[in-house]
């Protein structure tokens, strides 16, 4: 059965999971930064929470990975999923999947191709019947749905990030969303992400007074080519290294005009 977790108050913390988990919990699953809000999860503690009853925690990084530092062993996470074209600067098509090793063997991929499978380096004896997945993550393998030439600019994307740091970029948007939220005219906005960067992924949000308010700055902020993302109803900036102060004080000046 899913459940969906709300907010206990204004923002979806790791206690409000750990208040859903009972003994029937299998699998929680949970962006470790929040897309609307920019939220960023206690996710040791949820971890910790859903293996003392037995549960596995998947968290979703595609928010923060490679915006924010991340050691797996700290987070707890069994599994982690992350999409290639945000803060990794991979192309569209591109991510990955990570697995604990113990729980390797312990899952079975649903539809899997033939080099996948045990053997499948012996082309004149490949198991026709019953064949079983390789050891090891190469049973994941989807070549048919892979894009070789993708994962090509993936790859110098990844050495760009590694040489830049995660640590780099995050000091950096954290400076840029504080100013932000420093500047933003407090008659016609407010923050909708915690003013804490302790508690804030890579990127800040804030709305006008109203949703009506903030659709109508969203566009204004597009026509001067501020360019922004509204969702659910919050205005999300998400700066990088490439973006300034100045880049902050052109949204504030289209806000004010």
């Amino acid at each position: 059965m899913l459940k969906i977790v709300a907010p206990r108050e204004r923002f979806l913390t790791a206690d409000d999971f750990i208040a859903a988990i009972t003994p029937r919990t299998r699998i929680v699953s949970v962006s470790l930064v929040r897309f609307d809000n920019g939220v960023l999860l206690d996710a040791a503690r949820l971890a910790a929470a859903c293996h003392a009853q037995g549960a596995l925690l998947l968290l979703d990084v595609s928010q923060c990975c490679g915006g924010i530092p991340l050691d797996i062993a700290k987070l707890g996470a069994d599994f982690l999923v992350c999409a290639g074209y945000k803060w990794l600067l991979s192309p569209y098509g591109t991510g990955f999947f990570w697995i604990k090793n113990e729980h390797t063997e312990k899952m079975r991929p649903g539809p899997f191709y033939w080099a996948a499978a045990e053997g499948a380096e012996i082309f004149h004896s490949i198991a026709n019947e019953n064949p079983k997945p390789v050891p090891g993550a190469r049973r994941w393998d989807m070549a048919e749905t892979s894009n070789y030439f993708n994962f090509a600019a993936m790859d110098a994307s990844l050495q760009f990030v590694l040489q830049l740091g995660p640590e780099t970029v995050e000091a950096h948007n954290r400076n840029l969303i504080d100013f932000l939220f420093e500047r933003l005219p407090k008659d016609r906005c407010v923050p909708t992400s915690p003013l804490d960067s302790a508690r804030r992924g890579p990127y800040g949000c804030f709305a006008a007074r109203s949703p009506e308010k903030t659709a109508e700055l969203y566009h204004k902020l597009a026509k001067e080519k501020v360019i922004t993302s509204l969702r659910e109803g919050n205005i999300r900036v998400s700066p990088h290294v490439y973006n300034s102060e100045r880049d902050i004080d052109r949204l504030i000046a289209a806000i004010t005009l």
